[in-house]
């Protein structure tokens, strides 16, 4: 897997949850900034590695027990047993993204960087990789099978696609030339993504709880449906800039603890509907999918 890899120096910069917004030495806002970031990537990493447990667990299983069909349960008309090649399209695009959910917040502590810039480096062709097969498994699936919820689903969804291949592109491309500060945008830009499928299903089901489920559709055709089928990643990537921007210069005060304030209610969402969802979905089926392959 290294043909083709550069090695690609480390630089002495700070990580991005340790790195302060340049300006006043351990000013409140900036304080505040890091500390929000951290707990930010601290709940994501840890509800993404659930989420990627119940992914591996429950369609690895069930496939490896011989009842693929039963993807069709977490999402409808996944598999299709007369559709080898959109079927092993999201395969790769489930199975590749279980990985990134796995190794993204590893990428972003400065500790792992500093101490261990080898294993920082592996890892992130391993991501850069697996998020080019996540990308482009959702775009075989898409062009091969379409989407349950028609053409605008198809079209959010090759979007979201074509924008994580890009962002894994230019992350590494950057790395490689030396920008590590346009290196680390796009890493987090792509991590921003990264998560997108995972909180594709906390936001339904957090609505769900709220609203009992108005504007959605068997079919994916309500106007509820028609919103997420660009909300869970179009909100990422504005906070993934908000965040960009914090770090390169100081914005002063306000800017600083809106930015903070932005992360921690992000934080506290995904606490929430990753509790709900383990209790109610993820953590039955991925007893039910171990519990398959055993068989």
């Amino acid at each position: 897997m290294s043909a083709g890899f550069k090695t690609i120096p480390i630089a002495d910069s700070s990580s991005i949850v340790d790195r302060e917004p340049t300006g006043p030495t351990g000013s409140t806002h900036a304080a505040a900034l890091r500390w929000s970031a951290r707990l930010l990537v601290a709940a994501s990493w840890i509800s993404g590695a659930i989420f990627a447990t119940y992914i591996l667990a429950f369609f690895g299983g069930v496939a490896l027990g011989g009842a693929a069909e039963r993807w069709n349960e977490s999402l409808p008309d996944l598999y299709g047993g007369s559709a080898l090649l959109s079927t092993a399209a999201i395969g790769a695009h489930f199975m590749a993204g279980g990985v990134l959910l796995l190794l993204g917040p590893v990428q972003l502590i400065g500790s792992v960087r500093r101490n261990v810039p080898g294993l920082h480096r592996w890892l992130g062709r391993i991501y850069v990789i697996s998020a080019g097969l996540a990308g482009l498994g959702g775009l075989g699936f898409i062009l091969g099978k379409g989407t349950i919820g028609g053409p605008l689903m198809d079209v959010g969804f090759g979007i979201y696609g074509a924008l994580m291949v890009l962002c894994a592109a230019m992350a590494y491309a950057r790395a490689r030339a030396g920008n590590y500060d346009e290196h680390r945008a796009w890493a987090i830009r792509l991590f921003a993504l990264t998560v997108g499928s995972w909180l594709y299903r906390m936001e339904y089901g957090a609505w769900f709880l709220a609203s009992g489920g108005i504007g959605t559709a068997s079919g994916f055709t309500g106007w509820f449906d028609a919103i997420m089928m660009f909300f869970f990643y179009v909100p990422n990537l504005i906070v993934a800039e908000l965040f960009i921007r914090a770090r390169r210069r100081d914005r002063g005060a306000v800017a600083g603890f809106a930015a903070a304030t932005v992360l921690l209610a992000a934080t506290a969402f995904i606490i929430f509907a990753t509790w709900s969802f383990t209790a109610r979905s993820w953590g039955p089926r991925m007893i039910s999918g171990i519990t398959e392959a055993a068989l």
